[in-house]
């Protein structure tokens, strides 16, 4: 599915966060994305569900079910990188250089 979160509110983007975790049982999904509100809902149902798994509104989901991936040009073509994501669904490798600039900028 190549940028759903195209033309959508935030809010609506992590509500598609919830429907893809809600649909996930026994399907896979590949999502191109550059939606920091969808990533991060994605990050949050890993997190409540490994800290309340009984009270989670989904199927708990392990950081090892979700994949994602950051494409880079290189000289010698193109990189895939993964960013390894923990139990309390935090990225344990930093964002690429360029991706959510601007949010660390507000933030910060």
């Amino acid at each position: 599915c190549e940028q759903p979160e195209l033309h959508i509110h935030p809010r609506v983007q992590v509500a598609l966060g919830d429907l893809l975790m809600s649909c996930c049982n026994d399907k896979s999904f590949l999502i191109e994305t550059h939606s920091e509100h969808l990533i991060l809902r994605i990050l949050r149902r890993i997190r409540e569900s490994h800290q309340s798994p009984t009270t989670a509104l989904f199927k708990p989901i392990p950081p090892n079910e979700v994949s994602v991936l950051y494409l880079e040009p290189t000289s010698s073509g193109v990189s895939v990188n993964r960013l390894s994501i923990d139990e309390d669904g935090d990225f344990e490798d930093n964002w690429p250089d360029g991706f959510f600039d601007e949010r660390d900028e507000e933030l910060f």
